[in-house]
């Protein structure tokens, strides 16, 4: 099966791509079948020959998710089945805010599991508060698990 994907070539840290056409089962930079433009993503000069590229798709060459991007940035008609792959990432702050919350369990874990006396039981308490409860709060909640456990360790 042909796929049509980019191939680096150009000197050490100053990557240029070609766009070939090849057999799936070779390496990216190996043999290939033809050369169908060249990518810079430097200068953001983009040269396709847009009739073989379009023969090869026509013929069932599967682009990389890449060079859909080139085409669709070069206004060329992508084949109905087709499709550009994009990635779902959180946002910084709502992964850190998840970091957050999940530091608070564990230590309210920890002070179920180890109530030594009524404080470290309310500890625990106010800490599954705290998990419901803005950032303020589970703040404060960590501090009590942790003199709840410097207690119970003394």
């Amino acid at each position: 099966m042909l796929v049509i994907r980019l191939a680096r070539v150009g000197r050490k840290k100053y990557p240029v791509y070609r766009i070939v056409a090849a057999d799936k089962r070779r390496a990216a930079t190996s043999k290939f079948v033809a050369v169908l433009g060249n990518y810079n993503p430097h200068t953001k000069e983009l040269v396709i020959k847009k009739e073989q590229l379009i023969d090869f798709v026509n013929k069932g060459a599967q682009p990389s998710n890449r060079v859909l991007q080139l085409m669709q940035q070069e206004k060329m008609e992508l084949p109905k089945w087709a499709s550009i792959k994009t990635r779902n990432r959180k946002p910084k702050k709502e992964a850190e805010e998840g970091e957050a919350t999940a530091e608070v369990a564990t230590e309210s874990a920890d002070a179920k599991t180890a109530p030594a006396d009524a404080d470290a039981t309310e500890t625990a308490q106010s800490a599954e508060a705290a998990q419901t409860n803005d950032a303020d709060a589970q703040e404060a909640a960590a501090e009590a698990a942790e003199a709840a456990n410097d207690e119970a360790a003394a």
